[in-house]
């Protein structure tokens, strides 16, 4: 019986040591009309989001315009849209100075959180990720807007990006 025991518990520890040993992948969730699991992507593509926000943030616009592919398709909350980075860039460069003109805020915000996910039959992972930008006067009705945006990236490179709007009224 000893022996037993003893067999078993090494089978045990060494089926669970193997290196070569495949994990299951777990699915949660569906698409409709695309085939494939949506599972959880990489933590490199938050990464490369990481980099995108500072990016963004500090509005360095040469190197934001490194993150986006040529014929990246880009969708903005207010209906603008843009191919690839030059068009990308001009739409940002022109909402910076209409943001710090109204009611006079500054073009900052909270990045609230972010994650990836994938789906088995597409290549690259989609970062979903929430912002905060709060309005400093007083007078305004607007006490923040929440963005949510989607980056699908491939290889280091936005190749699609939409953004929708919630705005906290005071």
């Amino acid at each position: 019986m000893k022996n037993i025991i003893y067999i078993l518990s090494i089978l045990f520890i060494t089926s669970c040591a193997s290196s070569s040993q495949e994990c299951e992948t777990k699915a949660n969730g569906f698409i409709d009309g695309v085939e494939g699991q949506v599972t959880m992507g990489e933590q490199s593509s938050v990464e490369v989001f990481n980099q995108i926000d500072k990016a963004w943030a500090e509005l360095d616009y040469e190197t934001l315009k490194t993150f986006v592919a040529e014929g990246a398709e880009m969708r903005f909350s207010d209906g603008r849209s843009a191919v690839g980075p030059d068009e990308f860039i001009e739409i940002i460069k022109a909402w910076v100075s209409e943001v710090e003109d109204e009611d006079g805020n500054e073009y900052t915000w909270n990045t609230d959180y972010a994650f990836s996910l994938a789906v088995t039959s597409v290549e690259g992972d989609w970062v979903n990720a929430q912002f905060t930008s709060t309005h400093t006067n007083p007078e305004s009705k607007l006490e923040a807007e929440v963005f949510y945006e989607f980056y699908h990236i491939v290889d280091g490179k936005i190749q699609e990006w939409s953004q929708f709007k919630r705005d906290v009224l005071r």
